[in-house]
């Protein structure tokens, strides 16, 4: 991507402002200076390139002189080789368009920037103070493209890192020293809970049956309490419920008294109730309608006849309001008359005084002096060429007496330097050379390949330190036949498991061992606590005894008959000792089965552990040999670790040698290559027949050379400029004798104009000025003609109008009896329409009384109507109570109402007692409450209260030990529940087993593999890596040989190594060198991305603000070899950087911005 123009239509404080960047030359570098003092606009057009792209952001603030809805940007833009004219507005969507300025889609761009989104490429491509910062630690970071790119090799070692990382916390998942939560300490605590759970239910037989036992007794009890609990409630139910029917009965009783004093009221509508004080009220509101309605029509009627109406005036009225319109512009006439005929007299005069300055004064038609369109055309078409003439008959004769002047200076010039001129092919050939010496980087590759060397040497000795004794010199070590990584690897899997094996033994050693003391401790408890005997005891006595009897038998006599009791009474209290305590006998028998099993296991545990150690040792054993035969100086023990690092370093010095070579290739060719660019630039020189001295050293050559180009370029600049001012002095006295011609033209043209009019009619010809005054008084003359006509036809139809109106006036007065006053006829108007307006206003006032009248006719009749049925409904209430008034029908509808809620309140009450009590019919139920006695039921309350605490409260405990009872019953579950929970702790075993051996196959890949990504990097460094050391390198002028890295924990870090071989991390350079090195990092991206990728332009804010000129000049040079791949820009305001520019890449193109229009210029 190129951009070609860029137009700020509307944007920020430009207006129709355009920058031409041209189109880009081929062989020269494409790189651009826009210069401009502060405030000029810089950063706004910086900012409008990044909205044409990615579009204008949500709170722009460049909107403070065009609003948001007319801001426009333009460009033409070279995309895919193709230029495209495209504009970009201020909108959400759709706001890219293109020709016709018809939308069109973002991939148009976007796919050219290879998918860069707005923020990436400003921290890439599109540079400020601040970016320039915050980009360069984003990198330094390894965040980010170019971060990336500068710490890893070319083949995708950024995702091995990050593999690298997620199988670490994956490994850590598994296992962390003090850590809250790993999936082997979950093991852990489950096999700890699997335990305690095992020894919480492992009960013997004779325990479970008395736990069995204990909760069936538990349930009886706890059955027989609740139901005395239930009988004692019910009870309680029932008292509670007659102690509240007693007084419930008792105002059954007085509403039933109530009921019987109402009997002989009548029943009336439920609706009388509402009815009554409507009914009241209505009958007062109606009695004094009727006496209003009375007086208002008797007032209506008197006031009727007493009005009289004036038939005459109201004839006349109709008439006056035909004439109206007459009325309205006698009246007008009469205001705008004394003004009109004064500006008829203006007028008059001002059309004598035209008259007079035309020098015309007797002129009676002054119309006939107006020119015809034809001629006035004419003659304003010559006025108005004339003064583009003159203006350019003076330019003319200026330009064409400057152009003789500068023509004669150079000639001047060229002649007194033609003796210095020299062969133009040959200085050609010489700047061609300088040229390529120039890009050539053999002195940079020569420092580089030195710095190398020397670091490379230093690093080889210090490597070769480590791997001595077993390694003295780099042929021994070379040669050695070292084991192949599959037999190490091996070695490393067989003593891997033959430590697992150990340490697996030497654990269940440890944990039979406890299992067998644990045993026997419980063996000797039992045997002490109960004295039972166990079986082989118990065998021994039966033996004894058997001996005894046998003995007895044969001899029968007092001895053996004594002996024979002792042992038969031994036997006895075995026996019934054993039958006593056979829940405590089957436990033992368990024990002395369970220790029996834990010694063999233990004595298996220790064969194989020690068959584990002896395949160790074999196995150390054969390292050991392995090592001397590599290398004989190897004494002592020797581990695998050892070994391993031991031949890691043996590698890493072979790396070291390999590169060493290397770079001493790189430094002899730099040599080669400097020599012979050398002394091309000598035979260059020569054949240029420039002086100069064949041993001067490369630089000496190069200043010489630049000299004579320099001087050279300045001889075909001054060509060039005579050629260009020969042509321009032959085009300015072209365009003199033009201009010449043209005015001889017009001069005939006017005098033929001026004839054909009477202008010309004294047979001389008027000057242009003349003219010009006649044109204008001729200008003023025709609308002062007009509006005199139009003044005199004005007052002419005013007097008519004011001569009819008073005409029809003295008619209408006669009719009224009316004499015309002498004043005016306004005054006759005034008084005929006063009389009118009393007519009128009086036949109005009795048309409203006449309707008045018949309205209160009307509303007497409905009224009437009203009343009469209202006496209806007070007669309908009146006779069904046999009374007089609404005041005492109010009185029994209270009675009523009192009737109606007795009965309401007496079946309730009775549907409540009916509720409480068990039997239905209410004579039943008084007589049972009558033959109650309240305070016995009272009594029988509280003493029902206490007993139902008292049960409820044994109900509570008992229930609370039969769940304690079934809970341990529950918790028992048989012996399958112990064989599953064994079951399950030796599945957890397994499991463990299995997470230690991926967690150790994890650890030792991770180390590994971290290892020799170390060892791949160190060799195969990054292209990126290698770019922003020579810039770097180039920036710094020598003051940094280079960049590399170190790691830092799980990432790198990347540190300047200075010229006497330091070494300093970014953050402990300076700030001009920080922002140095940022910039080299930038341009080393710069190129890796046009590598893969379609270019695009490299813009940067005054990023040099803290440079020196030296290292400014350097920075430029990076820019021009940048602008080989791609579109540089570079804003400043500072004069001195675009004289560098100039001075590095004398092809770059500078633009000013402080001129109304953006103009360029290309630098010399």
């Amino acid at each position: 991507m190129r951009i070609n123009r860029l137009d700020l239509t509307r944007y920020g404080k430009f207006t129709d402002k355009h920058i031409d960047f041209g189109p880009v030359e081929p062989g020269r570098p494409d790189l651009h200076i826009i210069y401009g003092p502060n405030e000029a606009g810089k950063s706004t057009a910086l900012s409008a390139f990044l909205d044409l792209l990615f579009g204008v952001e949500s709170r722009s603030r460049y909107d403070f002189l065009h609003p948001y809805s007319t801001m426009r940007i333009g460009a033409a833009l070279e995309i895919g080789g193709f230029a495209r004219e495209l504009v970009r507005i201020k909108k959400p969507q759709n706001s890219l368009l293109g020709p016709g300025d018809q939308p069109i889609g973002e991939h148009l761009i976007l796919g050219e920037l290879g998918g860069v989104e707005r923020d990436v490429y400003c921290a890439m491509f599109s540079l400020d103070d601040d970016t320039l910062e915050e980009g360069g630690e984003s990198i330094l970071a390894s965040k980010g493209d170019l971060g990336q790119l500068l710490f890893s090799a070319s083949t995708g070692l950024a995702a091995l890192s990050q593999t690298l990382v997620e199988l670490r916390l994956q490994a850590d998942g598994l296992f962390k020293l003090r850590a809250r939560s790993s999936e082997i300490g979950d093991l852990k605590s489950r096999l700890s809970d699997l335990k305690e759970r095992k020894e919480q239910i492992d009960t013997l037989a004779t325990h479970y049956r008395q736990m069995v036992e204990t909760k069936e007794r538990s349930l009886a009890h706890y059955d027989e309490a609740m139901a005395d609990r239930t009988r004692t409630q019910l009870r309680l139910e029932e008292v509670k419920n007659l102690l509240t029917a007693l007084p419930r009965l008792s105002e059954l009783r007085h509403i039933r008294d109530i009921l019987a004093e109402l009997q002989d009221v009548p029943e009336a509508p439920p609706s009388w109730a509402n009815e009554l004080p409507v009914l009241h009220q209505e009958d007062i509101e109606l009695a004094v309608k009727r006496e209003t309605a009375k007086a208002s029509m008797a007032e209506l009627e008197k006031g009727l006849n007493a009005i009289a109406v004036d038939e005459i005036a109201l004839t006349v009225g109709q008439r006056m309001d035909a004439i109206g319109e007459l009325h309205a512009r006698y009246v007008t006439a009469e205001r705008d008359l004394p003004d009109r005929r004064l500006q008829l007299t203006e007028v008059d005069r001002e059309i004598a005084n035209i008259l007079r300055l035309l020098e015309r004064p007797e002129e009676d038609e002054p119309s006939s002096l107006m020119l015809g369109s034809r001629i006035s055309g004419s003659i304003r078409d010559l006025v108005e060429r004339r003064s583009g003439i003159d203006a350019t008959l003076q330019n003319a004769k200026r330009e064409a007496k400057e152009a003789n002047r500068r023509l004669i200076e150079l000639q001047s010039k060229l002649s007194s330097e033609a003796a210095a001129s020299t062969n133009g092919k040959a200085i050609a050939a010489l700047a061609r050379e300088l040229s390529a010496l120039r890009e050539n980087d053999h002195a940079s590759r020569r420092r580089v390949a030195e710095r190398s060397r020397v670091e490379l040497l230093g690093t080889l000795a210090q490597q070769m330190s480590e791997l001595r004794p077993w390694g003295e010199s780099l042929d021994q070590v070379r040669q050695m036949r070292v084991p192949a990584p599959s037999e190490l690897e091996s070695w490393k899997s067989a003593l891997s498991k033959a430590e697992a094996e150990i340490d697996r033994h030497s654990d269940d050693s440890g944990r039979l061992t406890s299992e067998q003391r644990r045993l026997r401790a419980e063996l000797d408890a039992v045997k002490n606590s109960t004295g039972v005997v166990d079986d082989h005891e118990a065998a021994t006595s039966r033996s004894a005894r058997e001996a005894a009897w046998a003995k007895h038998r044969e001899a029968l006599d007092q001895s053996t008959a004594a002996a024979f009791e002792i042992e038969l009474r031994k036997d006895d209290l075995i026996t019934s000792a054993r039958l006593g305590h056979m829940g405590d006998l089957a436990k033992l028998n368990q024990t002395c089965q369970r220790l029996a099993v834990a010694e063999a296991e233990l004595e298996r545990s220790a064969e194989l552990l020690n068959a584990a150690k002896s395949k160790r040792e074999v196995i150390r054993a054969n390292i050991l040999e392995s090592a001397r035969k590599m290398a004989p100086a190897v004494s002592g023990e020797i581990t695998l670790g050892g070994l391993e690092a031991w031949l890691r370093r043996r590698e890493m010095a072979l790396a070291t040698a390999a590169l060493l070579r290397q770079a001493e290739g790189d430094l002899r060719q730099a040599e080669a290559d400097g020599s012979a660019a050398q002394n091309r630039l000598s035979a260059a020189l020569s054949a240029a027949a420039v002086p100069h001295d064949h041993s001067d050293s490369c630089e000496a050559l190069l200043a010489t050379a630049q000299s004579a180009v320099d001087l050279e370029v300045e001889h075909k600049n001054l060509r060039e400029q005579l050629e260009r001012c020969e042509r321009e002095e032959a085009s300015r006295r072209s365009a003199l004798e033009t201009a010449s011609a043209d005015e001889a033209r017009w001069d005939a043209s006017w005098a033929q104009v001026c004839r054909s009019c009477w202008l010309g009619a004294g047979g001389t010809i008027p000057s242009l000025m003349t003219v010009k005054e006649v044109m204008d008084r001729l200008a003023e003359l025709g609308p002062a003609a007009q509006r005199q006509a139009g003044l005199a036809d004005r007052i002419a139809k005013m007097e008519d109008d004011q001569a009819a109106f008073s005409r029809e006036l003295a008619v209408m007065a006669a009719e009224l009896g009316l004499e015309r006053p002498a004043e005016s006829a306004l005054s006759l108007w005034a008084l005929m329409s006063a009389r009118v307006e009393e007519a009128r206003s009086k036949k109005a006032e009795k048309e409203s009384m006449q309707l008045a009248l018949k309205d209160q006719s009307l509303k007497s009749r409905d009224l009437e109507a009203e009343i009469e049925i209202c006496e209806r409904r007070k007669s309908e209430m009146t006779q069904l109570f046999g009374v007089t008034s609404l005041q005492e029908v109010e009185k029994k509808l209270r009675m009523i109402e009192q009737k109606i809620d007795s009965r309401r309140r007496c079946h309730i009450i009775e549907r409540e007692i009916r509720e409480a009590l068990p039997i239905q019919d209410m004579a039943d139920v008084e007589q049972m409450l009558d033959a109650a006695d309240r305070h016995a039921l009272e009594a029988e309350q509280v003493e029902l209260r206490a007993r139902f605490e008292d049960q409820d409260r044994r109900v509570r405990e008992l229930f609370t030990a039969y769940s304690k009872a079934s809970d341990e019953v529950d918790a028992v579950d048989g012996d399958n529940a112990v064989a599953a929970l064994e079951e399950q702790r030796r599945t957890v075993l397994l499991e463990i087993e299995d997470k230690a051996f991926s967690y150790f196959r994890l650890r030792a890949g991770i180390v590994a593999a971290e290892q020799a990504l170390r060892l791949y990097r160190d060799k195969h460094r990054s292209s990126m890596m290698l770019r922003a050391s020579a810039a770097f390198q180039v920036i710094s002028r020598g003051a940094y040989r280079g960049l590399a890295t170190q790691p830092d924990k799980d990432t790198e870090v990347l540190i300047g190594i200075g010229a006497d071989g330091s070494s300093k991390l970014a953050q402990e350079m300076s700030k001009g060198t920080r922002f140095q090195l940022y910039l080299a990092l930038r341009v080393a991206g710069y190129h890796e991305f046009a590598q893969s990728r379609t270019s695009v332009p490299f813009i940067a804010d005054d990023i040099m603000e803290t440079f020196d000129d030296f290292r400014a000049e350097e920075a430029f040079r990076l820019f021009a070899d940048m602008a080989k791949v791609g579109q540089v820009i570079y804003l400043t305001h500072h004069q001195h950087l675009c004289d560098i520019a100039r001075r590095v890449c004398p092809n770059a193109r500078i633009h000013e911005l402080a001129a109304p229009l953006v103009q360029e210029r290309r630098a010399a």
